[in-house]
C-alpha cells in the first residue's frame, strides 16, 4: 500500500488496485430491444454473434465494427443514479457520436438500482446493459455473478493511476472533502487532522451521510484499521448529525443547519461555491483524503452486448469524458488535456482510491451501522 503527497495536483495511493453520486428519484422503464447479435453467423472479428478487436486491427476500425453491430441491437440499457441533467448530457454527447444507437436510460436511486440489477441476475431476466456504480456496488454485484469482463481498447488513453489490476473500468472518480459555513466558521479554526474534530468545540456542529460506509471504508485504508477505528469512536462521541444524499447535506450546510460537513462531494462543493453559497471546502484536506472511482460495469447476459461494450468505450473518449468534466466531475484521461475542474482541492492530500476488490464493504457498511447507528439499519 503506497501513500503519496499530492505536490500540485493529484497523486494517487492504490491499495493494490483501484478498488455516486445521487440521482434521480423515479426509476423509468427499459425498453427490452429485440436486436440479438447472436442470432447473426460468427465470422471472422465476432465471437457468439459479439465483436471482438482481431490481430492487428486498429482501434478506430474495432470501434466502427462495434458500432454497425450495435445498430444491428438498436439501442443500450443503462442503469444509473444520476440526476436528470446529467442523464441528458450523457445522452446527448451519446447521440451526437453515435446517433444510430437508442440510449435508454434507468434512473433511480443506486440503492433502488442495486437491488433491481441483483434480481434481474438471480432471475435470468437481465434487462440492462451497463451499470455506473461504485466501488462497493460493483463488489456485490461481481460476488452474485452479475458482471460481464470486458477491456476496452479505449483503455489505454487512461492514466496510468487508474487502470486496474482487476477487471474494473473506471470512467470517473469522486472525492470526499470536508467543507464549512463561511458566515458560521473561519477557516483558521479548522483543525488539521481528522482527529481534530473529535475535540469538544465539534460536538453537535459536523454531519456526515447518513450510508456512509464509502467514506469510512477510505479512511479506514489509509488511516490503519486502529487509528481509524480510533477516529470514528470518538466521532460519533460527538454526535454528527446524519443526512442522506450529498445535494441534501451540501444544501443544509449552506443554509448554516451544521457548521461543517465532513464527506461532501469535491464536484459538489465547486457548484455550490460558484453559485455563491457560503460555504467552502477545507483546504488542504485532512489525510488521508478518501476517493471512490465510479466504474461502467457491463451486465452478464446484457441483452445488448455490442452496444453495451460501445458505450463503456465511449465514456473513455474526450467527448464521454467531457460530460463528467462538464458536470465538475474528475476524469480518467491521461495528458493535460484535461483539466481538473477542482484541482486545488486535491493539492497536497494524501489520497486514498479503493477499487471494488481492494475493501470489504460488507464489513464497512456493518461498522458504520455499529458505530454511529446502534447497530441498526440506516432509516429509509
Amino acid at each position: 500500500m503506497r501513500q503519496h503527497t499530492l505536490p500540485r495536483f493529484i497523486a494517487v495511493m492504490l491499495v493494490g488496485g483501484l478498488l455516486a453520486a445521487c440521482g434521480g428519484d423515479g426509476e423509468t422503464s427499459v425498453d427490452d430491444g429485440s436486436g440479438d447479435a447472436a442470432a447473426a453467423s460468427d465470422g471472422e472479428g465476432l465471437e457468439d454473434g459479439v465483436v471482438v478487436q482481431m490481430d492487428g486491427e486498429s482501434r478506430e476500425d474495432y470501434i466502427d465494427r462495434l458500432y454497425e453491430a450495435a445498430q444491428e441491437e438498436g439501442t443500450v440499457a443503462y442503469y444509473t443514479s444520476a440526476n436528470d441533467v446529467e442523464t441528458q448530457a450523457i445522452i446527448d454527447s451519446w447521440d451526437e457520436m453515435f446517433p444510430e444507437v437508442g440510449f435508454d436510460p434507468v434512473s433511480a436511486t443506486s440503492g433502488t438500482l442495486l437491488e433491481r440489477a441483483l434480481l434481474e441476475s438471480e432471475s435470468g431476466n437481465v434487462q440492462g446493459d451497463v451499470y455506473h456504480a461504485s466501488s462497493g456496488d460493483v463488489a456485490v454485484l461481481e460476488a452474485a455473478g452479475a458482471r460481464e469482463e470486458y477491456r476496452p481498447v479505449n483503455e489505454a488513453d487512461v492514466a496510468e493511476e487508474f487502470k486496474t489490476e482487476g477487471p474494473y473500468v473506471a470512467a470517473s472518480y469522486l472525492s470526499y472533502h470536508p467543507a464549512f459555513n463561511t458566515d458560521l466558521v473561519d477557516e483558521a479554526d479548522l483543525p488539521d487532522d481528522w482527529m481534530g474534530y473529535c475535540d469538544e468545540e465539534w460536538r453537535g456542529q459536523l454531519a456526515i451521510d447518513q450510508e456512509g460506509a464509502d467514506w469510512i471504508a477510505g479512511l479506514l485504508a489509509g488511516m490503519g484499521e486502529e487509528a481509524g477505528m480510533e477516529f470514528l469512536q470518538c466521532l460519533a462521541a460527538n454526535e454528527p448529525r446524519l443526512v442522506r444524499g450529498t445535494s441534501n447535506r451540501t444544501e443544509l450546510l449552506a443554509a448554516g443547519e451544521f457548521a461543517v460537513m465532513l464527506d461532501g462531494y469535491g464536484h459538489s462543493l465547486r457548484e455550490f461555491e460558484q453559485q455563491g453559497a457560503p460555504i467552502r471546502a477545507q483546504r488542504p484536506s485532512p489525510d488521508p483524503l478518501p476517493v471512490m472511482p465510479q466504474f461502467e460495469m457491463m451486465f452478464k447476459d446484457a441483452p445488448h452486448p455490442n452496444a453495451a461494450r460501445l458505450l463503456v468505450e465511449f465514456f473513455l473518449t474526450p467527448e464521454g469524458q467531457q460530460v463528467w468534466l462538464n458536470r465538475n466531475k474528475a476524469g480518467v484521461l491521461a495528458g493535460d488535456e484535461q483539466e481538473h475542474p477542482y484541482g486545488e482541492l486535491m493539492e497536497d492530500a494524501e489520497v486514498v482510491v479503493l477499487g471494488p476488490g481492494e475493501a470489504d464493504f460488507d464489513e464497512t457498511f456493518q461498522i458504520f451501522n455499529d458505530t454511529f447507528l446502534g447497530g441498526e439499519a440506516p432509516a429509509p
